[in-house]
Parts: C-alpha cells; sequence; structure tokens
C-alpha cells in the first residue's frame, strides 16, 4: 500500500472516531434523583437513575434490598428482589435501573456499583 494511501485511511479513521467521541459525548442516559422525583413524565417508563445509597437506610433480608437513593437535593426510594449486589453499602455510588412507578419509588431490575461510566448504555 501507498504511503499516501495510508495517510488517508489514518485521517479518515481519526475523523470517524472524533466524530463517535464527539457525539456520545453527554449522552450516557442517566438520570439525576431530582429529576426522576420532579417530572411525572418518567413514570411508568424505565430509567437509569445515579445517586448515592443514603446512609442508615439500607434493608437487607433473603429475597429483596431496598433503600433510598439521593442526589443530596432529593431521594427516592429503591426496591430490588433478587440477591443484594456484592458491595452495596451506604454512601456507595450506584446506578438504578428499573421502573418509575411513581416519583417517590422505583423498582429495580439491576444495580449497578462503582464508577457507572463503565458501564454505559447498561
Amino acid at each position: 500500500m501507498k504511503k499516501r494511501n495510508k495517510v488517508v485511511i489514518g485521517l479518515i479513521a481519526v475523523i470517524i472516531i472524533g466524530i463517535i467521541g464527539i457525539w456520545g459525548v453527554g449522552t450516557t442516559g442517566y438520570l439525576t434523583v431530582s429529576e426522576v422525583a420532579s417530572d411525572p413524565q418518567y413514570i411508568g417508563t424505565e430509567v437509569q437513575v445515579k445517586g448515592i445509597v443514603k446512609e442508615g437506610t439500607l434493608q437487607v433480608n433473603l429475597t429483596s434490598t431496598s433503600f433510598v437513593l439521593t442526589d443530596r437535593s432529593a431521594d427516592i426510594n429503591v426496591e430490588y428482589t433478587g440477591e443484594k449486589p456484592v458491595n452495596l453499602a451506604g454512601g456507595k455510588d450506584v446506578v438504578v435501573i428499573g421502573t418509575l412507578v411513581s416519583n417517590e419509588k422505583i423498582v429495580a431490575r439491576k444495580i449497578v456499583m462503582g464508577c457507572p461510566s463503565k458501564y454505559v448504555g447498561g
């Protein structure tokens, strides 16, 4: 392959990567607790809500886990059926994926621990 062709292919690749990078900025799909707690448009829909497990609210039994998710401006109750996710504790950052049944409650189908940016699209 000629040097010129390699340069053109490399330039096209850089442009494509740049476009994808710019397009992806700000499109994680995560909502804040404040957004879902104050906007009825999300009720009955699946949401991905990023927040912190509020200290002292975690309740775990054999088949379910519940806690309050906060962004320090608003709170929302989370109910999750299944085994408690590893490392779930008060003060931890989480992303809750599930159905918003009211502006005060999410029925979660998945809880993602740790740095949520690793799980974009999750």
